[in-house]
């Protein structure tokens, strides 16, 4: 899937259409052009196309990645605030992911000790990551003791991913109830609306047990987003205000959405960048250079360092670069009239930007098919990032989570690479190999691990 949209820029150019079933795509390939239109002209690229199996997933057009005007103006808004408040762009945001990073290296140090030589380090990111979006959203970590819930959860949503990629979800996309009917569409109709199913009563179910313990006449302030967002639709009741803008579907699907975006692309970034670190030892090398010649102990890694590891930073973003992770990105809607290139695209056509193409594009990143942090690095070895380099999106839709991911990333990152000297696993079937759903992700691995100090 991936090389054939790389196939069709060469052949079709910078600006093209792609059928999704009896569905044309515009797609933009080169970094100008998306950058004049999604970018400088945001307004009119901020429309999402009406996808109906959202009728089935998220209880209509509910959540903070699919919908749009003034429900997901008013959501993103309100998350981003919540956000802020639990301290996003300060320390206190930063005390969370450490909390997380810190028992990500004990928990390794422990199964080295306990005489392991392979470590699944693709499990322990997982769950580190899953605990931090997790105590964001329903207000708990899960930590060893609720692996079992986690692995749950996960499954849950690398099920909704992958569906995305299936060409029988696509083509049931314009109707699921009228497709249900068919051979085949009809089993798979069956299996979909079941895992749905267990998706909301278990986000459902958290929302009631959190309804019932709070007091919704105290002045307390929230300590997770579902507290969050129950206790502004309660004020909203109070006052009178009857927009449905903030309704329970509303608060399942941000859920769902902040826990499928919180959690794959993350941990999966940090997993490829494992790979990496085997497969170019030389990296993996100046990386540790870089944290004895800085850090020089084994003592935690924060914020206040990031300016002085230039190479640890340009090691996340080749890494967010060359694992190229989102084969296609997510569709826009043209909101008004508008002009590309003296083309005439009409409102309410799809489109997109493929970023995809933009980060494995030789005119942006010489020779893009070699791993080579140094890009990142200016003639001074101080890091630097190119508009170029666009892997949450650009725009009014970019990530809602992007100030958090690139922090969990630099944690993670620079905290495991100074720990932990990583080396390929004996067994070395499928390693490396690029799974492709909705995301690509590395096939599962094991490494071998040694401790730094």
């Amino acid at each position: 899937m991936e090389t054939q949209f790389q196939k069709w820029k060469k052949q079709y150019g910078d600006l093209h259409t792609i059928w999704f079933g009896d569905m044309p795509i515009v797609t933009l390939h080169d970094a100008p052009t998306i950058l004049e239109t999604f970018l400088k002209d945001g307004e009119t690229y901020a429309g999402r196309p009406y996808f109906k199996w959202d009728d089935i997933i998220r209880n209509g057009r509910n959540g903070v990645i699919f919908t749009e005007g003034e429900r997901w103006r008013e959501n993103r808004r309100f998350a981003l605030h919540v956000f802020r408040n639990f301290g996003l762009g300060k320390n206190l945001m930063q005390e969370r992911v450490l909390v997380e990073v810190t028992s990500l290296i004990t928990d390794i140090k422990d199964e080295i000790l306990g005489g392991k030589n392979e470590v699944s380090v693709q499990n322990a990111i997982d769950l580190a990551v899953g605990s931090i979006i997790n105590s964001l959203t329903l207000g708990y970590r899960y930590g060893k003791e609720k692996r079992e819930e986690f692995e749950k959860v996960k499954k849950f949503a690398q099920y909704m991913i992958a569906q995305v990629g299936k060409p029988v979800y696509r083509v049931m996309d314009n109707g699921p109830e009228f497709y249900k009917n068919f051979p085949i569409c009809n089993s798979y109709y069956k299996n979909f609306t079941t895992e749905v199913e267990k998706v909301k009563n278990y986000f459902l179910d958290h929302i009631k047990e959190h309804r019932k313990v709070i007091d919704f006449e105290s002045e307390e302030e929230p300590t997770d987003f579902v507290e969050a967002f129950l206790r502004h639709q309660y004020k909203q009741k109070a006052e009178g205000i009857t927009d449905n803008n903030f309704d329970d579907d509303q608060l399942y699907a941000t859920i769902l959405d902040l826990w499928i975006a919180g959690q794959e692309t993350t941990s999966n970034t940090l997993a490829w960048m494992c790979v990496y670190l085997f497969q170019y030892p030389q990296v993996q090398q100046k990386l540790h250079h870089e944290l004895d010649k800085v850090i020089g102990s084994d003592r935690i890694i924060t914020l206040d360092d990031k300016n002085s590891l230039n190479y640890v930073n340009a090691v996340v973003a080749e890494t967010q670069r060359f694992c190229n992770m989102i084969p296609i990105n997510v569709f826009h809607r043209v909101t008004k009239d508008t002009k590309i290139h003296g083309y005439q695209i009409p409102t309410d056509t799809t489109i997109t930007h493929q970023v995809s193409s933009v980060l494995m594009d030789e005119r942006y990143f010489p020779e893009p098919e070699k791993f080579k942090p140094e890009r990142f690095l200016d003639k001074n070895g101080k890091f630097f990032q190119p508009p170029e380099l666009m892997p949450f999106g650009i725009g009014k839709r970019a990530c809602l989570g992007e100030g958090l991911a690139r922090l969990e990333l630099y944690l993670f990152a620079a905290n495991m690479a100074n720990h932990f000297k990583l080396d390929y696993p004996s067994e070395m079937t499928d390693f490396g190999k690029r799974l492709i759903g909705g995301t690509i992700v590395p096939a599962p691995f094991l490494c071998k691990i040694q401790n730094r100090f």
